[in-house]
């Protein structure tokens, strides 16, 4: 057994060591395939991360009527919060907001000598997006309510740019995986092609066709994961500059949710590519090294 495990070993470092040109080629393959998918992977949960913040945003704004005292919007207030549909509920009280909105146009306009037209007003912000709706339309019954306004349109088209990105992302990511496999399978098959007589001497020598297969395997999972720590190098460099300049051009930018966690880049793909290239291995061995 330890005789056998010394032989694989051997063979694949020997293998590895024998053909620069044939294992540059492999890793760089690797190392392009996986590049594809983590920038793609790392794109689509940023564009994912920011379309499930934007309906959290969404809020609706219930105006109260003139004739509605304090002692009551207070009261509807402590109402809104007892539903276990809503998250939260804030209290502008018209003194404030007429404040506010004197601020807001000082430069153009003078407000002071003006009276107050504003009412109180109540932000409701709910637990689930999609309840608000629903919820804007129990509020409005009530009496002390003048007008509700919950951007339902705005919050719709939201929700559908959510799942559409994600079918994206399941689609992008299907296809980048599917090419990378392809890719990698085409160079270990070339590999196991040019080697074919080193196969017929072990053949030859009493190896057993799995002794033969496995350095291959493993030859295949190495050089998925020096292609793997390498792309994450390359992605993660490539991010950084790229979201700098984004948030250099567009300050907003700062408010967006974070993007997918390094570690992860940085474990997942080698682990990646490890998995595709041992299984590429395999599975060409398995159609192209016979005994």
């Amino acid at each position: 057994m330890i005789d056998r495990l010394r032989f694989v070993l051997m063979e694949t470092w020997e293998s590895l060591t024998r053909n620069a040109t044939m294992q540059a080629a492999a890793i760089s393959t690797a190392c392009i395939a996986l590049i594809l998918l983590g920038g793609a992977g790392m794109a689509l949960y940023k564009l994912d991360a920011t379309a499930q913040s934007l309906p959290g945003q969404f809020e609706a704004n219930v105006f109260l009527k003139m004739s509605a005292t304090r002692e009551q919007a207070l009261q509807l207030k402590a109402q809104l919060e007892a539903m276990p549909e809503i998250e939260r509920v804030t209290l502008t009280p018209r003194e404030v907001a007429w404040e506010q909105e004197k601020q807001k146009l000082a430069e153009d306009v003078n407000l002071a000598d003006l009276p107050n037209p504003l009412p109180d007003k109540l932000t409701v912000r709910v637990r689930d997006p999609a309840l608000l709706p629903a919820v804007a339309e129990r509020i409005a019954q009530s009496p002390l309510v003048e007008e509700v306004i919950d951007s339902r349109k705005e919050l719709q088209t939201v929700m559908e740019l959510s799942r559409l990105v994600r079918w994206i992302g399941l689609g992008a990511g299907g296809l980048l995986l599917m090419a990378s496999l392809i890719l990698i399978y085409n160079t270990v098959r070339l590999t196991i092609a040019s080697r074919q007589r080193e196969v017929r001497v072990m053949a030859l020598l009493g190896a057993t066709l799995r002794s033969i297969r496995l350095p291959f395997v493993l030859e295949g999972m190495t050089q998925g994961v020096a292609g793997g720590a390498l792309a994450a190098t390359l992605v993660l460099i490539a991010a950084a500059f790229i979201s700098d300049y984004f948030v250099r051009q567009w300050p907003f930018l700062r408010d967006m949710p974070p993007g997918l966690p390094p570690y992860i880049v940085i474990v997942g793909l080698p682990a990646l590519g490890a998995l595709m290239g041992g299984l590429c291995a395999w599975w060409a061995t398995r159609r192209h090294v016979h005994i």
